[in-house]
């Protein structure tokens, strides 16, 4: 008996876990009973469709929209997808073990803790249930939210209820994804949309915000305002999270005003709350300006909070940022909120940021060279190329979902790239260099040190 033998690398299993999700949904998308068309799909676009949704994306290579070109079958494997991707493989896999098998031991309390990212080891098992009632409940409310709209205006009672149902999990789970027809939330395009009063439409889109930025917020906040109640007492993390996300949104829905792309101030806030890495849509993003779209990939980039269901570099890591380069120029220690940062978290924080954003501009010029002949003119489009692709760079990495249009008419080659991008938003830089057993620390490794020099910089 070997003891020695090494466990698999926690961040391989999450990895490899995403790839078999999202390699079984394309198979079975792929297949005449998911399709309208009752033929088989191009598997291309169905692992395009499959990867967005398991990485609770959004962007859909479909050019009529997922309700039309889906069967209910395959809306049902659509939205399985992106249940699992919202919540994590691992974390499903765990609930279900605990419950019907057997008690962890401790090397799998340990080994599940670094995978769900879950602070304390004893407690993973009670954190993982959490997650899964705190998710349950809040998709249970927002079905309960959709069923006026979706009962007195859809053709039956039981597409009210699949309609109701979809939104919510979708909606919650950030991912974007609707049966509304290509134009999500957008009105003035047909279908169930425009034959919503307008009392429908504002309710409806009102909770669809609601469900998204309870999402993105993060399940420890949320565990953390109900456990304790008074800000105060609230730990470090949860003020920071609260903090950014009001400032965010507040912020978006000022900037999306000013920049003069919105009719109305509630769609400058749906807006705001959208590139939070939701992905619905109340106004057409190929018209917006470039102020408004350039605010919209900087919140994109950085996304929800940690432990949530958005994408993105997440909030806390713009936060520790903004925070050190504020304490550098006044000459004071990393502190706030009664806690100070190591150098180490704020090392991490700024390397996150330099890969994501080289992810991006990698990403960004692989694609414009595969799309040389994309013609803007020919789509009806009125973006440039190189700025509906950065849009669509920063969609996919923040796993995010909105566009300009271009999704349905990219290249074999291009789509690839999203695939990958998409992936490596949802699950993280930081998890993909992991695999290579880095610790990422201070810690020193040698058996010597080296002398200390400081260098001109700036």
């Amino acid at each position: 008996m070997n003891n020695n033998k090494k466990r698999l690398n926690p961040y391989l299993l999450v990895i490899l876990s995403f790839v078999g999700i999202i390699l079984l949904g394309a198979v079975l998308l792929m297949f005449p009973f998911s399709r309208t068309a009752k033929n088989y799909g191009s598997f291309l676009d169905c692992l395009f469709l499959a990867t967005s949704a398991t990485c609770v994306t959004g962007l859909n290579s479909f050019a009529q929209g997922v309700g039309q070109e889906l069967t209910f079958p395959g809306q049902l494997i659509l939205l399985i997808l992106i249940q699992v991707g919202g919540l994590g493989f691992i974390t499903i896999f765990t609930f279900v073990l605990t419950l019907f098998f057997r008690k962890l031991q401790f090397k799998d309390r340990l080994f599940i803790s670094l995978m769900v990212n879950s602070e304390d080891m004893a407690q993973v098992v009670s954190f993982i249930r959490k997650v899964i009632l705190i998710s349950f409940s809040f998709e249970l409310l927002g079905f309960l939210l959709g069923l006026p709209v979706f009962l007195q205006f859809s053709q039956d009672i039981p597409h009210g209820i699949w309609g109701s149902l979809f939104t919510s999990i979708s909606a919650y789970n950030n991912a974007g994804f609707d049966l509304f027809g290509s134009t999500s939330l957008i009105r003035g395009n047909g279908g169930f949309i425009d034959a919503l009063p307008d009392w429908a439409y504002y309710y409806l889109c009102s909770y669809i915000m609601f469900l998204i930025i309870m999402g993105g917020i993060s399940f420890l906040v949320v565990m953390d305002i109900f456990a304790k109640r008074k800000f105060s007492r609230f730990r470090a993390f949860t003020k920071i999270s609260l903090l950014m996300t009001a400032i965010l949104l507040v912020a978006g829905f000022f900037v999306f005003w000013i920049g003069q792309s919105f009719k109305s101030p509630f769609d400058a806030l749906f807006q705001s709350v959208t590139c939070r890495t939701a992905g619905f849509a109340t106004v057409d993003q190929d018209k917006m300006s470039i102020l408004n779209r350039v605010f919209s990939c900087f919140l994109m980039f950085f996304g929800g909070n940690p432990l949530g269901t958005a994408g993105g570099v997440k909030t806390t890591t713009l936060y520790i940022i903004i925070l050190a380069m504020v304490c550098y120029l006044t000459g004071r220690k990393v502190t706030s909120f009664h806690r100070s940062y190591s150098n180490e978290v704020i090392v991490k924080a700024m390397s996150l940021v330099i890969l994501g954003f080289s992810v991006v501009v990698i990403a960004f010029i692989g694609i414009y060279s595969f799309e040389s002949s994309l013609d803007m003119n020919a789509l009806g489009l009125e973006s440039t190329k190189a700025s509906a692709i950065i849009y669509e760079v920063f969609s996919a990495f923040g796993t995010v979902g909105v566009t300009a249009g271009i999704t349905p008419y990219l290249s074999v080659g291009s789509k690839l790239i999203i695939i990958i991008l998409m992936f490596i938003g949802r699950l993280g830089p930081i998890t993909f260099l992991q695999l290579t057993g880095t610790k990422m620390s201070f810690d020193e490794q040698g058996k010597y040190h080296y002398v200390e020099e400081d260098f001109l910089i700036g």
